[in-house]
């Protein structure tokens, strides 16, 4: 039987490399979810076979359309989004109601936060209240916390490389680079969520941390990704405010926005530049069969992908 997977956030980062894998598969059909029109329009070409619908997770009416029929889920919510709980139990209350008329309606993947316990980032907090609301739902689900993405900073590190002559790099932190985090990769994370969809079952009830990288400092990352592609970067930090417009403008397609939407990433800034984040790649390993995702590896991948 053909199976109805919804991706929320479609347009996103994270399904970015969830949805080439899952796509023109015989197993499944495919139902992306997006917010904006340009999205609808960007995605409806880009992979013609899905289905792709514009929705106000805001509604429960349109939480409840875009569940229709579907097998299962992966709740990916908006990045700083001031209304993120809401928009969460929105979609949770709409998968405890498909399940009434749809038997085939099997499970609910979230992709959370390392460490939602952090109450000091509104990014981070806001995931505890969602988890602990699937938990209570009677749903099978799986919650996956993924840390900040590497595939956030690789790409200005790989241009860089391909167009020195002189092998020299300048990469602009956009908080401290002494501060030890561990990594997430987007590549890791969406073969995880390719296999907790298949194996399905043996998934049901889990929460699964999924990084990468003990803790390592953002110096150490770049140092490594630097070794890998020959090429030395001097590291400067760049000014709150500015980290901070870049932060809210690349999570809104460059519109001015309110101080609400700019209140998450302001928090999270303040934090990695005293605080890390720190998980163990262990859990990942295991799930994935194979090492977890270097920022060398990583380096090298898109490396290889710009040159095709």
């Amino acid at each position: 039987m053909t199976e109805l997977i919804v991706l929320t956030c479609a347009s996103g980062r994270q399904c970015s490399g969830i949805i080439p894998l899952l796509y023109g598969k015989p197993s499944y059909l495919l139902r992306l979810v997006v917010n904006s029109t340009s999205s609808l329009q960007r995605l409806s070409k880009q992979w013609p076979a899905a289905e792709v619908v514009q929705a106000n997770l805001r509604s429960p009416d349109d939480c409840s359309k875009i569940l229709h029929g579907a097998t299962a889920i992966v709740f990916i919510g908006p990045p700083y989004h001031p209304y993120e709980v809401t928009l969460g139990m929105n979609m949770i209350d709409a998968a405890v109601e498909e399940t009434k008329t749809n038997k085939a309606f099997k499970h609910f993947i979230f992709s959370s936060a390392i460490h939602p316990e952090l109450s000091k980032m509104l990014n981070h907090t806001h995931k505890r209240p969602i988890e602990e609301y699937l938990t209570e739902s009677g749903l099978s689900y799986t919650i996956l916390q993924p840390s900040t993405f590497m595939d956030n900073f690789i790409g200005v590190l790989v241009d860089q490389a391909a167009s020195s002559a002189h092998k020299k790099g300048l990469f602009k932190a956009t908080f401290n680079p002494n501060t030890p985090m561990s990594f997430s990769t987007v590549r890791d994370l969406a073969d995880i969520v390719v296999k907790v969809i298949t194996e399905r079952a043996r998934h049901f009830y889990a929460t699964y941390q999924i990084v990468a990288t003990f803790p390592i400092t953002t110096t150490e990352f770049i140092t490594q990704v630097g070794e890998a592609l020959g090429i030395e970067f001097e590291i400067q930090q760049m000014p709150f405010e500015q980290a901070c417009e870049i932060f809210t403008k690349s999570k809104t397609a460059g519109q001015e926005m309110d101080q609400q939407y700019k209140d998450g990433p302001e928090r999270m800034l303040i934090y990695y530049n005293s605080r890390g984040l720190y998980g163990n790649p262990g859990v990942a390993e295991w799930l994935l069969g194979r090492p977890a995702t270097s920022p060398a590896d990583l380096a090298l991948a898109k490396l290889k992908e710009r040159s095709q």
